[in-house]
């Protein structure tokens, strides 16, 4: 039994729609921040993964904002309106995002370009 290093031999990256949060990369890592996300990268990364499943509790957050501590709800709703979206927009998006990633991993590969 070794540990040798390997190559692969395939190595496809298809985008999905890309038309979301343009030039709002530092904006968006700060929506994701005060949701509570657990995720790689900071709010300079334009390429970063989320774990689906944080992404679902984000998303579940987004839709019952009005469910949240006044404190948390404005620091959600300010960081939306950081975004120039409304929250409908951005659980649009995040839906779609999450639809459209490998279904084949747990996570999800974001990058700004």
């Amino acid at each position: 039994m070794g540990c040798r290093l390997h190559v692969a031999r395939v190595y496809k990256v298809e985008y999905a729609l890309g038309d979301a949060f343009n030039y709002k990369s530092e904006e968006f890592h700060n929506l994701l921040s005060a949701c509570g996300l657990e995720y790689t990268g900071d709010e300079y990364d334009s390429d970063f993964e989320v774990q689906k499943d944080e992404w679902r509790k984000a998303i579940d957050k987004l839709k019952h904002l009005n469910d949240l501590e006044d404190e948390k709800r404005e620091e959600i709703k300010g960081a939306i309106d950081d975004l120039v979206s409304t929250t409908d927009e951005v659980v649009s998006m995040m839906e779609y995002y999450l639809e459209h990633g490998d279904p084949d991993i747990d996570y999800l590969h974001l990058s700004f370009f």
